[in-house]
């Protein structure tokens, strides 16, 4: 490694770890509905290979979605030149590989912190998904209530996103992976459980069911409990904690030993009511709590892409040429 390149990196990487906390020291601390419209960054500025997927709802709303084939670090070259044109995709290796779809939170956008998710683990071989759900980012604008934690509308963008995304060449039939935290992890892991084309779920600082979790927040974060409302439609039977003896999908799950939030009770409390059989890991981050600058993925963020990379790759059976399970 040249040099010139080293010094590139090693402030590249500064510059990383830099656009992380300011990334989630402005939005991942919200439990409330923050719809942000506008993108702090393209893939584009980090080198990444990517495409822009048409994703249409069943109600009609488009949704913003990019996907990221599996592709190779960008070059010595391309790193010096980051002005230059956007990268062509060229997939290393087999076409067709696992992949992960990752959705938001309940507040920012997928210019934030998913775009550091997705150039890590496209360098590991997996193909990644991001999208904003209706509201958010570039999506169909949709009115929302900042006092609702969430809307069931977003299950439906959920819908239409994994169906998109399993139409593309790139992606191995039986080998997708779905990621949120807090808001999205409560929705990505009712969407596992419901949906036949996910096949493993991993979740960051996962409440229990919402009898748990609003308590806690109004207590934390000095709220009432109208500023924290579920609209009367959504599927509260599905909450984790209620799933939980009946998920029988890869599960891996990530918390901050400080969490006041979402405490390490309510994921160990899920992990412990899976089915035995259920291929399941816990990751508990020390000196992390929920969120901003103490997120248990940013404190530990090498460690979590390592892992949970590991994770799925022993877990999804296509991967050791076996079909998915009844349950998958």
């Amino acid at each position: 490694m040249s040099r010139l390149f080293r010094i590139f990196a090693e402030n590249s990487m500064k510059a990383f770890v830099t656009l992380l906390i300011a990334s989630f020291s402005g939005i991942a601390n919200c439990h409330a509905i923050i719809p942000d419209t506008v993108y702090i960054r393209k893939p584009e500025s980090m080198r990444l290979i990517y495409r822009n997927l048409e994703v249409i709802t069943n109600d009609g709303y488009k949704i913003e979605t990019w996907f990221f084939p599996a592709q190779n670090p960008p070059s010595e070259s391309e790193l010096r030149n980051p002005n230059e044109n956007r990268r062509t995709h060229e997939a290393p290796g087999e076409a067709k590989r696992p992949t992960i779809i990752i959705c938001n939170g309940d507040a920012g956008n997928m210019s934030y912190f998913q775009l550091y998710l997705a150039k890590n683990w496209t360098s590991r071989g997996f193909n990644v998904v991001t999208f904003d759900w209706r509201g958010f980012g570039k999506s169909s604008p949709f009115a929302m209530d900042r006092n609702y934690l969430c809307y069931t509308e977003m299950l439906e963008d959920y819908r239409a996103v994994i169906r998109k995304t399993s139409e593309q060449e790139e992606v191995l039939d039986g080998a997708t992976a779905i990621v949120g935290w807090s808001t999205g992890a409560y929705l990505s892991m009712i969407t596992a459980h419901t949906d036949n084309l996910v096949n493993a779920f991993i979740g960051r600082s996962l409440p229990t069911d919402f009898d748990d979790f609003i308590p806690l927040v109004m207590q934390y974060k000095n709220k009432t409990r109208n500023e924290l409302l579920v609209p009367d439609d959504f599927p509260t039977e599905l909450m984790p904690v209620h799933i939980a003896p009946e998920f029988e999908k890869p599960l891996f799950l990530i918390v901050g030993e400080n969490d006041f939030r979402t405490p390490v009770w309510m994921s160990r409390k899920i992990i412990e009511s899976l089915p035995e059989t259920t291929p399941k890991e816990l990751m508990i981050v020390e000196n992390a709590a929920h969120g901003g600058k103490e997120d248990p993925m940013l404190i530990a963020f090498d460690d979590f892409i390592k892992r949970t990379s590991d994770f799925l790759m022993a877990n999804l059976r296509p991967l050791h040429g076996e079909q998915p399970s009844a349950a998958e």
